[in-house]
């Protein structure tokens, strides 16, 4: 036998030897209430197999886990009483521009934790509270000065949210009515057809003086200026102090009834007017503490404002 023979006799041993030896085992490991098949190398030190790698070859899962994304209150209620236990919690969040509340079904129970044991808080279900279009719309311009054109294209578009009869005073909250009362009563309450008309064709001529006023005895001075508008005709002009509009706060909710103050400044490039909503801060909350309280009643649970850890 040459050289030639005996090396490649060699170099096939040897390559069988190590295909054999680096060859992957079969085998069947069980654990966390399931089998599956693992492929084991020979010689490999020891391995630390996750239970989630069992997950496929389970019948059922391990535990609930998962948050749901509910499209409704009542959807939001109905899935938290289906799976609700002792432990379950109800967290909201209070946050204006994406409020919402959410149901976490594993919480863990109540008690020292050396006495109850902790769980994994992974089955939720959350709703996130839809602003309604007239909300978005009103607060989007709040405060914000407009030019004619514009402020009068935004009146139109959402003059069906101003209120056109004065509501009586057992339908308007207290603090409403007194708020109306202090800027002069239902006077100067602008109705729909005034707002257009005030944001089509307002014209305003303004006139100004300075007074001078000089004390003699200690020649103390001081310097008078007054400023007063008028409408085309030359007499005082009379803008309307506020007006009323009804709108939801959330989509498909119950109207609440707001107070915008009416502003108007005339400048080089024209009059501005913009609008001043009154306390819709507190007309926000409350409406979102009647959403939360429902939830709370309806589901029998504890709730806590805030996110769960």
């Amino acid at each position: 036998m040459d050289d030639e023979t005996k090396n490649n006799g060699m170099v096939t041993a040897v390559r069988a030897l190590v295909e054999d030896y680096a060859k992957a085992k079969i085998e069947t490991l069980s654990g966390a209430g399931a089998s599956a098949p693992f492929a084991m190398m020979p010689g490999a030190g020891p391995v630390v197999v996750p239970a989630s790698a069992f997950d496929a070859y389970r019948t059922q899962p391990r535990f609930r886990h998962g948050t749901a994304a509910l499209l409704s209150l009542d959807s939001l209620i109905d899935h938290t009483n289906r799976f609700k236990d002792e432990g379950s919690m109800l967290f909201a969040d209070d946050n204006r521009d994406a409020p919402s509340i959410m149901s976490v079904l594993d919480y863990h129970p109540a008690g020292e934790a050396l006495t109850t044991a902790p769980r994994f808080g992974k089955h939720r279900a959350i709703f996130s509270f839809p602003l309604s279009d007239e909300w978005k719309a009103w607060t989007e311009f709040n405060k914000t000065p407009l030019k004619m054109a514009a402020f009068a294209e935004f009146v139109e578009e959402r003059i069906i949210d101003v209120l056109h009869l004065i509501p009586e005073e057992d339908e308007l909250s207290y603090d409403l009515q007194k708020f109306i009362s202090a800027c002069g009563g239902e006077a100067i309450i602008a109705t729909p057809q005034k707002l257009v008309e005030l944001s089509r064709g307002l014209k305003v001529n303004e006139s100004s003086v300075i007074k001078e006023v000089v004390n003699l005895g200690t020649g103390e001075g001081q310097i008078l200026f007054s400023s007063e508008h008028s409408d085309s005709n030359g007499q005082p002009l009379r803008v309307p102090s506020l007006f009323l509009i009804a709108i939801p706060v959330f989509r498909n909710g119950p109207l609440y009834r707001l107070a915008a103050r009416l502003r108007y400044r005339k400048t080089a490039e024209g009059i501005l007017f913009w609008y001043d909503l009154w306390r819709a801060d507190r007309v926000f909350d409350h409406a979102f503490k009647e959403g939360c309280e429902r939830a709370q009643v309806e589901t029998e649970l504890p709730l806590l404002f805030g996110k769960p850890e």
